[in-house]
């Protein structure tokens, strides 16, 4: 992993799904992070213009992330448990309808990935094959395996992973969980601990990261890097739908996050809404198909007040800047290294 990171900026910008696309990760690798692609929900073909448009723009290794998801059954879901969401839909106005598909095929998104070969693959929400991680070594692309839990380290150590992500339970956005319970977790201090004292891999350390002090600390506990996502989200080179953008720099809906399944079947952390209040304790179906049935509602929101919009963010959502990726880095690094200083001056001759 090291020859992939700045030396002096072992940063990488969080592949969020809908989110971080080409552009952005451009903009990303310019301002010095080792920038990642959300390919999460994209469509095979997608997927490899959007890698194509990066490599056009940059020579730069970088990094794209997928969903590990089973290919669904085909067939209607049973809706009867999903009164209180269509009630709502019926409440804004907006139609309720049943897609074709809910997800891309991930088999199908990862014969595009290896086609293309990008430098780096992270997975989350399951776990490659050993055949798989296989291939991607045969194409000479580092695999990074999300977890939220020591077990879920040793199974991507088990399968052949290059690299560990450990994911805290204070990290905006879907947990990566497929062992451990997804509402459930340890805070990264703790994770990062535990499992450096288990696994022999990198660890790339992601959850509540937002200062260059808190990038200090990560490295300090072991990790090779730090992936910082909620505190990229205010920044002007990306472009979220108003009312998203607003919770995050007028605080609307105040700073306080939470876990809830409502939104898309998987538990994510976000911020206080309508839609996560309603959806707190109501039954959901699994993901993606919860994902897909509530997107009309949440696009219909990213019109209006947010307040049916997936607003994922962190716990250190109130840490937040409004700058460009550039100006953010610049300011990451100069406090990584004030922190790196202000620690040596205070601490280390003590010690010594």
């Amino acid at each position: 992993m090291s020859s992939l990171l700045a030396p002096d900026f072992p940063v990488i910008q969080a592949p969020m799904a809908g989110v971080s696309g080409s552009a952005v990760v451009v903009k990303a690798i310019q301002a010095g992070f080792l920038g990642a692609l959300g390919a999460g929900m994209m469509e095979p073909e997608t997927i490899r213009q959007e890698i194509r448009a990066i490599r056009a723009a940059t020579p730069a290794p970088f990094c794209v992330n997928l969903f590990v998801l089973e290919d669904l059954a085909s067939g209607t879901p049973d809706l009867a448990p999903l009164s209180w969401l269509t009630d709502l839909y019926a409440w804004h106005n907006v139609p309720f309808s049943i897609p074709e598909k809910f997800a891309p095929s991930f088999p199908a998104q990862f014969d595009a990935l290896l086609a293309e070969a990008p430098a780096v693959l992270s997975c989350t929400f399951g776990l490659l094959s050993k055949e798989q991680v296989s291939a991607c070594h045969a194409r000479n692309i580092t695999v990074i395996g999300t977890a939220t839990s020591t077990p879920e380290a040793l199974a991507w150590a088990e399968v052949g992973a290059d690299a560990i992500c450990a994911q805290g339970i204070e990290a905006g956005g879907h947990r990566g969980s497929f062992l451990t319970a997804q509402d459930q977790g340890m805070g990264l201090m703790p994770l990062l601990q535990e499992i450096r004292s288990t696994v022999p891999l990198p660890l790339i350390a992601a959850g509540g990261i937002a200062t260059g002090g808190a990038i200090l600390a990560v490295l300090a506990l072991g990790a090779c890097a730090a992936q910082i996502g909620t505190a990229l989200l205010p920044s002007s080179d990306l472009s979220l739908p108003s009312p998203y953008r607003a919770a995050l720099l007028n605080k609307p809906f105040g700073t306080s996050t939470e876990l809830t399944n409502a939104f898309s079947g998987r538990y994510a952390r976000g911020l206080q809404n309508d839609f996560l209040r309603t959806g707190r304790d109501k039954p959901t179906l699994p993901y993606p198909i919860q994902n897909a049935l509530t997107q009309p509602l949440r696009r219909a929101s990213a019109q209006q007040d947010g307040e049916h919009l997936s607003l994922w963010a962190g716990q250190a959502v109130h840490l937040g800047r409004d700058m460009s990726l550039a100006d953010l880095a610049t300011t990451l690094k100069t406090e990584l290294r004030e922190a790196a200083q202000t620690l040596e001056k205070q601490w280390f001759s003590a010690l010594s």
